[in-house]
């Protein structure tokens, strides 16, 4: 039994049931399911990206973010991204690239 493969992803939902089901009653009565749902979704995507930090990026109107394990590798994939987002609203791409400012 334990010399079979684990699977390597829980999907959301599941792991989110079996963590409330695992809450004793009373923290169960004292917080409501859509605000434990919110909390869990942040710890929940921060647990699968352990290797990669969050990065948060404005371009413009757009407010981008990306995981990556470094700056540089974050500012290319918020570029692309950015890109992207242009290109399904028709908007033009800037002649002199993005001008991506990091928030904290």
């Amino acid at each position: 039994m334990l010399d079979r493969p684990q699977p390597k992803y829980v999907p959301f939902e599941t792991a989110l049931r079996d963590w409330w089901s695992s809450q004793p009653q009373p923290f169960r009565a004292s917080v409501s399911l859509s605000a434990a749902r919110a909390c869990f979704r942040a710890g929940y995507t921060a647990g699968k990206q352990t290797t990669e930090r969050r990065f948060v990026f404005k371009a413009g109107r757009m407010r981008i973010t990306v995981w990556a394990a470094g700056i540089m590798e974050a500012k290319k994939k918020a570029e692309a991204e950015a890109d992207f987002r242009a290109a399904q609203k028709g908007w033009p791409v800037p002649k002199g690239g993005w001008q991506l400012q990091e928030e904290r």
